[in-house]
């Protein structure tokens, strides 16, 4: 048989001239309008005509539903910017934000985009935001974004759509509960409580219990609240369930803070390190650096929550680490204490903060973090604005500053503390990535900066000044591409007053880049700087490293300056160092909303030893030697 006999040529459908309606009922023949469409020669055994009440009616979303209750209490508590994609089976929801004038709601371009942004939006302003997804694969698509969230222990509520599978007992598309996806199991590892609206009576109270478990103080995260679309529009009774004022804080142990001021006063190199945890507290944290007259580092993801221009700051440890804290602790460290880090290989890095013998003493909220990576001769399990004050007061009273690292750190500092001093003046094109950095510093000092992930990243932490705190950030507990992109969204709208300035990569742009659509939206001014070198540049590096030659990981040139301008967004390519000028983003930013610049980086530069290879190289896990 020939191809062409294969093919069967439906016959042309001929529609009949639609029949009068029917003098008595008023109605057409629904038999006759149905036969109409079909072709020719077909008849259908029985035709029930649809009844006029069958057809659904659009009557609104009265304002005493389940959706509209649970927006509200929501607000109660001090939610009032809400992140998410719509979709049908969240649409009460939506319905509900829509009616209320006082609530936010930022339509990003995916789910895991949205929790991305409600973690940087709480960075800055410490107030919980809300990430609303559909069912099915709108709540799936979120999964990595609430991951890193709960990487970051940034609470926020996540509130996911489902379709009525308990009342119509039938079998539905995206379906969530445990007859489908069941994605309260999906999320268990990744959320503080799963909640599923049940009913009614009891949506409100269900509400709280997921903000409650968000919010805790002890165990901050993600909580997953699922709602129901049946639920979601069915009438809720008004309920005035209070906020509670209860308060719980861990003290440290009788002695320890003491034990910890006389072992710092008495050390012949101390050192203080800062990780993330300790941005919810810094001011406290600002004030024990100044009184304990030690040097201190920061880890990657701490970066900056003490300004590196004070005269103690070795910059940044770990990962991508300044040469200022590597020759430190290349000279041993008897005594450090560790403050808001779980010490994970990339908080450690090249730059282990404690010398053989030495005593660490490691403060966090989760012992499970003490005596992992690096050897711990003191845990103290407590609050760590209450341990920093506790501490701040005893070296206070007591006298107990140490002096003898003074000389030390000056003369650490008196060195430069990059891998390549001469970078800022660089003019060579292809534009070396060190040089964009400091060009784009120089030309927008006021703005903050976040990173996406990628070998662009290292360059960040390492040459990047972060003077004061949130001057930058980003998303490392989990590490996802995409992060920092969606990340700039919530920065820009924590602060409209300083723009931003998104560092990342041409990959993590192809995959997340349609957000300069919802900044555009916004009016953002959010300055996207991709450092484009056409393939996976950390990856590429890390392969090679590891195995002496690697697959080249490359990509057709993009060029992200026309693409940009194909949305409207003003956009330029940056070739050479001396290109990225003050009054060049200004005039790109004058109209107020995103820009763009296509920055053709230089893909054989890396930061020499600090990158995420040697970090598994030295915890044995690349080489199999254990994990």
């Amino acid at each position: 048989m020939s191809s062409q006999s294969a093919i069967r040529i439906a016959p042309r459908i001929e529609p009949e001239a639609e029949p009068d309606a029917s003098p008595d009922s008023g109605e057409k023949d629904t038999t006759s309008w149905i036969r109409s469409l079909q072709p020719r020669g077909w008849e259908p055994d029985v035709v029930a005509p649809i009844p006029p009440n069958r057809v659904p009616q659009n009557l609104g979303l009265p304002h005493n539903s389940v959706a509209h209750r649970i927006i509200a209490a929501l607000m109660e508590r001090g939610i009032d910017t809400f992140f998410g994609v719509p979709g049908g089976p969240v649409a009460p929801l939506f319905e509900a934000l829509r009616q209320n004038s006082a609530a936010t709601l930022v339509e990003v371009r995916h789910e895991s985009h949205a929790a991305f942004a409600a973690v940087s939006y709480f960075r800055i302003t410490g107030r919980v935001a809300a990430v609303v997804v559909t069912a099915g694969p709108g709540v799936t698509n979120a999964v990595t974004g609430v991951a890193s969230a709960f990487s970051e222990a940034a609470p926020m509520v996540v509130i996911s759509g489902d379709v009525a599978w308990a009342s119509h007992g039938g079998r539905l598309v995206q379906c969530c509960g445990p007859e489908g996806l069941n994605i309260e199991q999906m999320f268990a590892p990744i959320t503080r409580a799963q909640v599923r609206v049940t009913n009614g009576r009891s949506a409100v109270s269900q509400t709280i219990a997921a903000f409650e478990a968000a919010t805790n103080p002890l165990s901050m995260g993600p909580a997953l609240l699922v709602v129901p679309m049946d639920r979601a529009t069915e009438e809720a009774p008004e309920i005035s369930l209070l906020p509670a004022k209860t308060s719980i804080t861990l003290g440290p142990a009788d002695g320890t803070v003491l034990r910890t001021a006389k072992a710092l006063a008495e050390a012949g190199r101390p050192l203080l390190v800062l990780g993330k945890g300790c941005w919810a507290h810094r001011e406290v944290v600002r004030s024990l650096v100044d009184v304990l007259s030690i040097p201190f580092v920061t880890t990657p993801s701490g970066k900056g929550v003490v300004g590196e221009d004070h005269p103690r700051s070795l910059r940044n440890g770990g990962m991508a680490a300044s040469h200022w804290a590597r020759r430190y602790v290349a000279g041993g460290v008897d005594v450090a204490l560790v403050l808001g880090t779980d010490l994970d290989d990339a908080s450690v890095g090249p730059t282990p903060y404690i010398q053989e013998g030495g005593t660490l003493i490691h403060v966090d909220l989760n012992p499970e973090v003490f005596n992992r990576n690096l050897p711990t001769e003191l845990g103290i399990t407590a609050d760590l604005a209450l341990f920093c004050s506790e501490l701040y007061n005893t070296v206070l009273e007591l006298g107990l500053t140490n002096t003898k690292s003074r000389q030390a750190v000056k003369e650490i500092r008196a060195e430069s503390p990059y891998d390549r001093p001469d970078f800022a003046q660089d003019g060579r094109k292809p534009i070396p990535p060190d040089t964009a950095i400091a060009n784009l510093q120089a030309a927008l000092p006021e703005a903050r900066f976040t990173s996406d992930i990628g070998e662009h990243m290292l360059f960040c932490l390492h040459y990047l000044k972060a003077n004061r705190p949130g001057d930058f950030s980003m998303q490392l507990g989990l590490g996802s591409m995409g992060s920092g992109i969606a990340g700039a969204t919530g920065l820009a709208l924590a602060d409209p007053e300083r723009p931003v300035v998104c560092v990342c990569g041409d990959g993590g742009m192809q995959m997340s880049g349609m957000e300069i659509l919802t900044a555009k939206k916004l009016g953002l001014r959010i300055v996207y700087a991709v450092f484009n070198d056409s393939r996976y540049n950390m990856v590429y590096h890390g392969m090679k490293q590891l195995y002496g030659e690697a697959q080249e990981f490359d990509a057709p040139e993009v060029d992200f300056s026309a693409w940009a301008h194909s949305m409207g967004v003003p956009a330029t390519t940056i070739v050479r160092g001396g290109e990225i000028t003050s009054n060049l983003l200004r005039s790109l930013l004058c109209q107020g909303g995103p820009a763009l610049l296509d920055i053709r980086i230089d893909r054989e530069m890396r930061i020499r030893g600090g990158g995420r290879v040697e970090s598994l190289q030295r915890m044995s896990v690349a080489s199999g030697r254990g994990a």
